[in-house]
């Protein structure tokens, strides 16, 4: 291979990268600005509710945007296995961005009355629908796209988009509360950041579709091996996996909902103190979270990817209640220990991951699998976690709840990942096909 080549190829794989984290990255900033705002929203749509009532009403409507990450994954998990991973995550950007735009635009409840909180039901929905086709096309984009000896580093591009699109919708939140009048940022200037999604949104489905489809699934295309029915012979073949994989993910899917994506809500509905602060230490922990993805990507391709995150797991259950307690009576000092302490072993779990699930499964099926595990784990402990750990705060009283949640988490994963890890010792002793 001359020099020209080389320079060739490392061109396109920079390109697939940006492709992937780009895209991604508009897809979870439009996601997850309106967890950032719930406290605003709350007095937006749902004004005749008071104390964490309004707050639990706004963050369910929240929740409710996981219900459909399930139907999503199936339908763009299927189209991603039968039309390619390229098609669609060109339509998944598109429609996130659409609904996100069109919720900057909703009048308030003191306008329309119900019809106010209908509509943002409905576009959160839409929000749902189309994330869940997400994770699935951009982690198999990137695997596909990977070489072996660097796949982990490569793949948690992903993870790491989803992180820094947090960050941002976070900086910019901080930025807006802390710089605007309450009355104006109630009135106009929460609907900024959603409707800064159209343009972003734009820019992410021009460069995904400047990309080149994956090789394997072109080769599948060549060979006539395109699985007609990729739902059925996931959950034909893989439904032991997908429970492993599931229970795996929620080590930092739905254990990020619950520390660092919770902190604004927890500062500006539960601690009183103002919301600037919490979205301030949402960033700086964000932030330091994005970083320890890479790295922890960069270690999974030099140690088991599953081992790796089985690390970060039991650090995260180990560290939870001390974190929360530095959060709760700590001053700034303390307040930032614990955020970085959270982002470290946070983003060990998450780093290995779009590898150690792509390697699970073959092509013909990728996509549907990546698609369903990631959604399902969100549905079902991800997206509910920031209402479940307000409502046991609003019930028990004990600020400490969202720890206790925290480490149930944790024991979930680590036995996921021990049945990741019991597969993988098998297939290698055995020489079998991942779907085996």
């Amino acid at each position: 291979m001359n020099a020209t080549d080389t320079t060739t190829r490392s061109t396109g794989k920079v390109k697939i990268i940006a492709a992937a984290a780009i895209g991604n990255f508009v897809e979870w900033y439009d996601f997850a600005i309106y967890g950032y705002f719930s406290p605003v929203l709350a007095t937006v749509f749902f004004p005749e509710s008071t104390g964490l009532s309004g707050l639990l009403a706004t963050l369910a409507v929240f929740g409710a945007a996981f219900v459909l990450r399930p139907v999503g994954a199936l339908i763009f998990g299927n189209l991603g296995d039968r039309r390619g991973r390229r098609w669609v995550l060109s339509v998944v950007i598109l429609t996130m961005a659409g609904a996100t735009s069109l919720i900057g635009l909703l009048p308030s409840y003191a306008s329309v009355g119900v019809l106010a909180p209908l509509a943002l039901v409905t576009l959160r929905l839409i929000q749902g629908l189309s994330a869940g086709g997400e994770f699935g096309g951009a982690a198999s984009l990137l695997f596909e796209h990977s070489v072996p000896g660097k796949r982990g580093l490569f793949g948690s591009a992903q993870p790491a988009s989803i992180v820094a699109a947090l960050a941002v919708s976070a900086g910019l939140g901080s930025a807006l509360t802390s710089g605007m009048s309450t009355d104006f940022l109630h009135s106009t200037g929460w609907r900024i950041p959603f409707l800064l999604a159209f343009p972003l949104g734009a820019v992410g489905w021009f460069i995904r579709r400047g990309i080149d489809e994956t090789p394997a699934f072109t080769r599948m295309q060549e060979q006539g091996t395109v699985s007609e029915r990729p739902l059925r012979e996931v959950f034909a073949s893989q439904w032991r996996l997908i429970l492993a994989g599931t229970a795996a993910l929620v080590s930092w899917t739905a254990g990020g909902y619950a520390t660092l994506q919770f902190l604004p809500a927890f500062f500006g509905g539960v601690l009183h103190r103002p919301l600037s602060a919490g979205l301030t230490a949402s960033l700086v922990g964000l932030s330091a979270y994005a970083v320890f993805i890479v790295f922890g990507g960069w270690l999974a391709d030099r140690i088991a990817g599953w081992k790796v995150m089985t690390a970060g797991a039991v650090g995260l259950a180990v560290v939870a209640i001390p974190c929360y307690r530095l959060i709760i009576h700590g001053g700034t000092a303390q307040i930032g220990t614990a955020v970085i302490l959270f982002a470290v072993f946070l983003g060990l779990t998450a780093g290995p991951t779009t590898t150690v699930l792509s390697e699970l499964t073959p092509d013909s099926i990728r996509s549907s699998y990546l698609s369903i595990v990631y959604a399902i784990a969100n549905a079902a402990f991800g997206g509910f976690a920031p209402y479940i750990v307000t409502a046991l705060i609003s019930s028990t009283g004990n600020l400490l709840s969202p720890s206790y949640y925290l480490i149930a988490l944790q024991l979930c994963a680590v036995a996921g990942l021990a049945a990741v890890g019991v597969h993988n010792h098998r297939r290698s002793r055995t020489g079998s096909d991942p779907a085996a």
